[in-house]
């Protein structure tokens, strides 16, 4: 059995600090002009461990420590713990590490009391090496280029039970030491060379097994790291195909983007597609219309309501097509296209097309929503992006139930002529479409007009 303590717990008003800050409940590099210092320390008094956190097996020590970080280490940054068994009980604060007198982590064991002996760079657990009695001192070395911080969340103690050694049979544990040319026989309690390997190779398991159970959160979007020192919001953007610049200024929009950027890609390049990405990236609400939408053919099926021509009918004039010809065709009535491009001459000079209304845009506004439009539009279909009027929300009726009667000066309405007689035949013209001829004459006499059809 073993017991461990959190040293900070989140608030490291205890600690001594020189070169480092608090940001929250996180130890990181002090603020400097015009960046972050480049080297502090953080000394922290661990203690002797409490007669609830010693078992029947452990000495009355602290056997281990690991270093809780809030995000992985940035580039150009690193770390070091280092440790010291105090056996006075003052109060004073022993100095600073001085890797000048202190021990690197290849130092001889046992370290003797009093001293600081240092952890391998950059490693997050270190095992106590001085078997003596007293309070346990861990000094947080940070270092960096000035542009980021590594970032502590907590320092955690432990007494271990002697370490994984201990689950080993008597017969794994026994070592030879050599004194005085004599040989004698002692087991490993955990300070030993197989002892320390076997701890140190334990708490990086259970740093591993504690990443693994982190994981899920450090792959959400919306929690996970989006300062400018861990940009892991960023690095997931990337990860699903999402352009970190084109991310939204707000923070929950940002998050929301990266969280549903699976599903909105298989929207791109459609109709949903433009107007939601539009709307991310600028904020405003465009319209978009197909041209083809509107399009009409002339069919020739003897019903008013299909074939009346210039009222639900249309007629679309034919690309010229290439002069040169590969196959037979009849002189006039011909036009050589593949079968993967039927329909198209009817509809070439609309298909394939949309435009893109900004009500009320502004030239800025236009750039930047057309900007957005070319990136995300299909290939094959050409885009345009254009400012149009608002609507002035002000109610308006307009009469369309009276039609103009005959002319009182016995002429027809000035558009009440066909242009080609023989191809359009007698009849009215009101816009694009014509009446039948009246049955019946015009009145001979002059008259005000009744608003009845002549």
């Amino acid at each position: 059995m073993s017991a461990r303590r959190w040293l900070s717990g989140g608030d490291w008003s205890t600690a001594h600090l020189d070169g480092l800050e608090v940001d929250g409940s996180v130890l990181r590099l002090a603020s400097a002009a015009p960046g972050l210092a480049r080297h502090g320390f953080a000394v922290v008094l661990a203690g002797a461990p409490s007669g609830a956190e010693i078992d029947s097996t452990s000495a009355d020590r602290w056997r281990a420590v690991h270093l809780r970080i809030a995000d992985p280490l940035p580039p150009g940054c690193w770390l070091r713990i280092w440790l010291l068994v105090d056996p006075a009980t003052g109060p004073g604060v022993p100095p600073t590490p001085d890797p000048v007198s202190a021990d690197d982590d290849r130092a001889a064991v046992p370290t003797p009391p009093g001293r600081w002996r240092a952890a391998a760079l950059s490693a997050l657990d270190a095992r106590v090496l001085c078997p003596a009695a007293g309070s346990l001192w861990v000094a947080i070395e940070l270092g960096g280029t000035g542009t980021a911080t590594p970032r502590i969340s907590d320092l955690q103690a432990g007494t271990g039970d002697d370490g994984p050694v201990t689950d080993l049979p008597v017969v794994y544990r026994r070592v030879t030491a050599l004194a005085s040319g004599m040989a004698d026989r002692e087991t490993d309690g955990g300070d030993g060379l197989l002892g320390r390997y076997l701890g140190l190779l334990a708490d990086q398991l259970t740093r591993t097994s504690s990443i693994l159970a982190e994981l899920p959160a450090l792959l959400d979007p919306s929690v996970t790291s989006a300062r400018d020192d861990a940009p892991w919001l960023d690095q997931l953007a990337r990860w699903v195909a999402v352009d970190p610049e084109q991310l939204p200024d707000d923070e929950s929009s940002r998050r929301e983007t990266v969280a549903t950027a699976a599903e909105r890609h298989g929207w791109r390049g459609t109709r949903r597609g433009l107007l939601d990405q539009v709307r991310r990236e600028t904020g405003l609400a465009v319209d978009i219309v197909e041209p083809l939408a509107a399009e009409s053919v002339w069919r020739l099926d003897q019903r008013p309501a299909t074939s009346a021509l210039g009222l639900s009918t249309g007629l679309a004039a034919a690309d010229p097509g290439p002069p040169v010809l590969d196959r037979n065709a009849v002189l006039d009535a011909s036009m050589l296209i593949e079968g993967a491009d039927a329909g198209l001459p009817v509809h070439a000079r609309s298909a394939h097309r949309i435009c893109v209304h900004v009500p009320g845009g502004t030239q800025s506004q236009v750039a930047a929503v057309d900007r957005v439009v070319q990136r995300e539009r299909p290939a094959h279909v050409l885009a345009r992006t254009c400012a149009t009027t608002e609507d002035s929300r002000i109610p308006l009726q307009v009469g369309v139930s009276t039609v103009p009667g005959p002319d009182p000066r016995r002429r027809r309405l000035p558009n009440d002529a066909a242009y080609h007689p023989h191809i359009d035949g007698p009849g009215q013209h009101i816009g694009t479409a014509r009446l039948p001829a009246a049955a019946h004459p015009h009145p001979a006499h002059d008259s005000e007009p009744t608003g009845d059809l002549p």
